[in-house]
């Protein structure tokens, strides 16, 4: 995992220019079916789109080599390799582990503009991507994006 300084880019409010792609499901959101392993919390950020209080999430600090993967139907999301310190109290990841592990939809919600990001299998709600906030020149990362997932969305697989 890579690791930020003290300095921390600033954060710009403005709609990310990652790519919105329409969302389809197998199912309706009546039909959706949802694991029965899930605990209250996993039901409530997958399902209902909560998010969890920053810096409590079990993934945040995971220093382990592996996979992420949705917490509902096992998808897999990222790549151990690709999740970085940014500062912001949730699990944050620089790209997804295969362009079709993923749906973005634009999130109005409390008058911001931001781009959800969902499970690419089941739609569960993970939590939201930003971009231009200086974290490839800074970290000299491949993209400059930050998704900030909730852990309880996720499930982690050790290699």
């Amino acid at each position: 995992m890579l690791r930020i300084g003290t300095q921390l880019p600033r954060l710009n409010s403005y709609i990310s220019n990652v790519a919105i792609r329409n969302f389809s499901s197998t199912m309706s959101n009546q039909q959706q079916q949802w694991n029965p392993k899930l605990t209250p919390e996993q039901l409530a950020v997958l399902r209902d789109k909560y998010t969890e209080r920053p810096n409590t999430g079990a993934y945040l600090n995971n220093k382990e080599q592996g996979t992420y993967n949705c917490a509902n139907c096992d998808n897999p999301l990222y790549s151990s390799g690709a999740k970085f310190d940014s500062g912001c109290g949730w699990p944050a990841f620089y790209q997804e582990i295969s362009k079709d592990s993923l749906q973005y939809h634009v999130d109005n919600a409390f008058g911001m503009k931001r781009v959800e990001v969902c499970c690419g299998k089941c739609g569960g709600h993970l939590g939201h991507v930003f971009e231009g906030e200086g974290w490839q020149k800074m970290l000299n990362l491949p993209t400059d994006s930050r998704h900030c997932i909730n852990s309880a969305s996720l499930n982690f697989e050790k290699k």
